[in-house]
């Protein structure tokens, strides 16, 4: 049996740390011909032994094995990728700035079309149920990670958003199965954010992944995933549809925090506008 097919058939049986494993292989393939168990170990955040189980697994005798037959099955195995999509910096051919707006038109009915309402429920009342509510994310998906913070405070819910590696780890450090954490990363596959997912997962909270679509680490580490779209590439001029879609999903997201108690959420969010109005200058 090729290794494609062993990696649909068996990636289910694999245990967190083993799936963790298969995606970082995936994801680097091209280097694997250079790559020991150890370096594959330490590079994915788990033991040479879980590296042997996931071979074993996978219907392989060991290590050496899969490798072997992973290397020439090679091309076959690529990650899907979106649509063509034209940088409107990195192209050099501007036109008019309607195409940033057509891309992002785009890239919201494409995320429309992966919107599951059942899996954003599931996500709200983890969420409207949890002792503590963390948001972290990197780069552009930071400012994503305020805009939740900002409306969960505003239905009196006490979100935390954190950006700084470090105090990611900090904070993360200090759950338990009472707690989630919402990951925003449009890769899934941020070597900061999945340290911080690792950590939570030891700490049995609850992780939400906001993610784009496609296999990721994060993804894999998530007891809850909604995907989103995107339609640029590893190399950009700017997280322009990637962060479109990622706060579209967190307005769909926060709707259904509101509605777990409409009533109360009603009362918050006339509580902070008399707020801000009394002290509007």
């Amino acid at each position: 049996m090729s290794v494609m097919l062993n990696m649909l058939k068996y990636k289910e049986d694999l245990s967190m740390a083993e799936k963790v494993v298969l995606d970082y292989l995936i994801e680097h393939k091209e280097d694997l011909e250079d790559f020991g168990i150890e370096k594959i170990a330490e590079a994915a955040y788990t033991s040479p032994a879980s590296v042997v189980r996931m071979c074993k697994k996978l219907g392989y005798k060991g290590f050496k094995d899969f490798k072997i037959d992973f290397i020439l099955a090679n091309a076959k195995v690529e990650i899907p990728e979106g649509s063509e999509y034209s940088d409107v910096i990195l192209t050099k051919k501007f036109n008019t700035g309607k195409t940033a707006i057509e891309n992002n038109i785009r890239v919201l009915e494409d995320t429309l079309k992966l919107y599951n309402e059942e899996v954003v429920e599931e996500a709200a009342q983890v969420i409207m149920n949890s002792r503590k509510i963390l948001i972290f994310g990197k780069g552009s998906s930071y400012i994503v990670c305020k805009d939740l913070e900002m409306k969960l405070r505003r239905i009196n819910k006490f979100a935390i958003a954190q950006g700084e590696s470090h105090e990611q780890l900090i904070d993360a450090s200090f759950i338990n199965q009472r707690d989630v954490i919402i990951f925003i990363s449009n890769s899934g596959k941020t070597k900061e954010i999945i340290s911080a997912a690792l950590l939570a997962k030891e700490n049995k909270a609850k992780i939400i992944a906001i993610t784009k679509l496609g296999t990721s680490i994060l993804a894999d580490l998530a007891d809850i995933c909604i995907y989103t779209s995107s339609l640029e590439s590893e190399f950009r001029s700017a997280a322009m549809t990637s962060r479109i879609s990622q706060l579209a999903v967190v307005d769909a997201l926060f709707s259904h925090c509101a509605y777990v108690d409409i009533d109360r959420s009603v009362k918050t969010l006339e509580m902070t506008y008399q707020t801000f109005k009394r002290f509007k200058r």
